[in-house]
């Protein structure tokens, strides 16, 4: 009887790779079987070739999805035939055994297609994905046609059917989609191209990665259906909140890749056995590949809300800086050195300028950085085609809802929003008439709650008609006293401000914002007063503040002028 036992089991760090399982029996028998494989008689040519059609029979290669090899999964009878030499050998197991006299170890290599059961003690590939797309660089719903950039900073394309990069900057690259198939996972999606004839972005068993016809529709390999024989997946993608496309079977392997030296895109575990395949300028991508959208729209940014409304430099204005292109996060990622400080310091400038608008910024920001392609590479070169992928690259990442946001932090730092006609005052999204909107009553979202607002201070109609000799107490109390002002409402006022000092007015409409002209006053003559102390309320216009405790020699609001002595009460 055969027995195996389990000596050796190799398995690759990732990706698509190769294992090996060897199983030994080394019973060496001294029998007829023995003696027609390993007879010196017949010289050493024949004894030569004996060792040979043992080494070749002893070893079995099979291909399979799962990585878990154990004794049971061996098979008990080789399907090899016995040389015919060996016709006293009944069988497989006395064969083997005889060829074991030779030292030749009787073993069976069962080489794999590696999946993460025999390489992830973890969870396996779980996609980073966002609860929602609204506010990210890219949304594989919606997002319309894209790119896939390399960390070379080039497009992938098709090349007869493998994914290559595309170094030619006149080239017309054509688009990419996402497409969800009805077997695909939540957020997983295929790559599929937009031309006439549509290829699905995929990887192979083998570890090439290339384009295909047909979609897998989940996350099982099927044969190529061109040749019947290669297996492949393709709905394996997943895009990230920041434009970063990954790719993996979920709970299972995540794809890792390599841009080859002439390339050619390869997972990158296909050539870790064998480095010595790999060149120098052979590029690890452990992750997946930047999305660069194919059509970039530009976000307004929030710089006022209201079309009626204007973002105008605060006073005094606030200092700004720039700090070229920014942090490193993703612009790590590529390998062409970043030649774009230059415009990126405008930029950081230009989001700052009250008169620019986030599109003209960007659109101006596009502008140098194709300037600085032309001028800094030769035409028709890789490099100026790398340097234009990024230019356009920096200029999606600036126009996404992110940059919306920093662009709208960017007006709130060094703007500040005023009507377009210059009477009305800015309230939210709003342009109100602050002297008489009782809702933002002398200033924004001060409320009168009489509904009464003149010069932008609040009414009290119960005060109306009361004078010097009639004044009662209003608002909060203490020196609030009620009087009259001209048009015929009534508002609370401090009855202990003097009248020194207070404007002459005729009507309300000659008091700055905040003021009223109170008639019918001790002080003997209208005059402007604010009404921030009893119930009104003004930032803009005046305030006068006295010592309430002091005794008054002169009139007051409220108040007869009298005489004390001059130790007073």
């Amino acid at each position: 009887m055969k027995s195996f036992g389990v000596i050796f089991l190799s398995l690759a760090l990732a990706g698509v790779d190769t294992v090996a399982a060897t199983y030994y029996s080394s019973k060496c028998y001294a029998d007829n079987c023995a003696r027609a494989v390993t007879g010196t008689h017949r010289g050493p040519v024949f004894t030569s070739q004996a060792k040979a059609d043992c080494s070749s029979y002893v070893v079995t290669t099979s291909y399979g999805h799962t990585a878990t090899v154990t004794a049971a999964s061996v098979p008990t009878e080789d399907p090899k035939t016995v040389p015919t030499y060996a016709s006293l050998c009944s069988g497989s197991a006395r064969y083997t055994s005889a060829c074991s006299c030779y030292g030749i170890t009787s073993h069976v290599t069962v080489t794999v297609t590696v999946t993460p059961s025999s390489i992830y003690t973890g969870p396996g590939y779980q996609p980073t994905l966002p609860a929602s797309y609204a506010s990210c660089d890219f949304d594989p719903v919606g997002g319309g046609e894209f790119e896939l950039l390399t960390p070379n900073a080039l497009a992938i394309v098709n090349d007869n059917g493998k994914a290559v990069e595309a170094s030619d900057p006149e080239a017309l690259i054509p688009g990419f989609v996402f497409s969800q198939p009805a077997g695909a996972p939540a957020g997983v999606y295929d790559i599929v191209n937009t031309g006439s004839s549509p290829l699905y972005f995929a990887v192979f068993k083998s570890g090439e990665v290339g384009f295909v016809s047909a979609s897998t529709n989940g996350q099982s390999y099927v044969a190529d259906p061109t040749t019947g024989t290669r297996e492949y997946v393709t709905t394996i993608w997943s895009v990230e909140c920041g434009g970063l496309a990954t790719a993996g079977i979920i709970g299972s392997v995540e794809f890792q890749f390599t841009v080859r030296d002439n390339g050619e895109i390869a997972v990158t575990s296909a050539f870790s056995a064998a480095r010595r395949l790999r060149k120098a300028r052979d590029i690890h991508v452990p992750k997946g590949f930047y999305v660069k959208p194919k059509e970039v729209v530009t976000p307004p940014g929030s710089k006022c809300p209201s079309p009626v409304q204007h973002a105008v430099t605060k006073s005094p204005p606030v200092p700004q800086s720039s700090n070229g292109c920014g942090p490193a996060d993703w612009r790590g990622w590529f390998v062409p050195n970043l030649e774009f400080e230059s415009a990126c310091n405008f930029h950081d400038i230009c989001w700052g300028v009250c008169s620019e608008t986030m599109a003209s910024c960007n659109t101006e920001f596009l502008s140098r950085m194709l300037a600085i392609c032309a001028a800094e590479h030769d035409p028709g070169s890789r490099m100026l085609a790398a340097c234009n992928n990024l230019a356009h690259f920096y200029h999606s990442k600036v126009s996404g809802p992110a940059g919306a946001e920093v662009y709208t932090r960017a007006q709130q730092q060094y703007c500040h929003c005023a009507c377009n006609d210059p009477a009305l005052t800015a309230c939210a999204d709003q342009c109100v008439d602050a002297t008489t909107d009782p809702d933002n009553c002398g200033s924004c979202g001060f409320t009168c709650p009489s509904r009464g607002c003149t010069n932008g201070a609040c009414a009290f109609n119960s005060c109306t008609g009361q004078t010097c000799s009639t004044f009662g107490p209003c608002g909060p109390g203490g020196s609030c006293v009620c009087a009259s002002v001209t048009g015929g409402s009534g508002f609370c006022v401090d009855g202990d401000t003097p009248c020194a000092g207070l404007p002459a007015c005729g009507t309300s409409a000659d008091c700055p914002l905040g003021s009223v002209c109170a008639v019918g006053t001790c002080c003997g003559s209208p005059v402007c007063i604010v009404t921030d102390q009893c119930g009104g309320f003004s930032t803009n216009g005046p305030r006068w503040i006295f010592d309430a405790k002091r005794d008054w020699a002169g009139p007051t609001v409220g108040h007869p002028a009298v005489y004390v002595d001059d130790g007073g009460e």
